[in-house]
């Protein structure tokens, strides 16, 4: 199975972690928003189990952790958005703008 993470909206400069089941699976400087597309920047993380724990990082403080259900829902959005993370997994990539 392949879990799909994309950074979209609200980076800006920043390093971003990205852990699946406690594994680090991404990590770089430098992440920004490309606002003309909604896009900072992906990974595709094969997976084994079907229900897998993904957390984001921002270093400076921002976090968020969720359970994902890969075959339900393998493409996961994380957007900032008023200071906050969130992240938003869905069965279908949401499209760029």
């Amino acid at each position: 199975m392949q879990l799909y993470v994309k950074l979209r909206d609200g980076f800006k400069n920043d390093t971003v972690s990205i852990t699946v089941d406690g594994n680090e699976i991404y990590h770089k400087t430098g992440v920004t928003t490309d606002l003309t597309i909604s896009f900072a920047d992906g990974a595709d993380v094969p997976v084994d189990n079907p229900v897998v724990m993904l957390e984001v990082l921002v270093k400076g403080g921002l976090r968020n952790a969720k359970e994902i259900r890969v075959k339900e829902t393998p493409y996961v959005g994380v957007w900032i958005m008023d200071g906050k993370m969130e992240l938003r997994a869905t069965q279908e990539e949401v499209p760029m703008m």
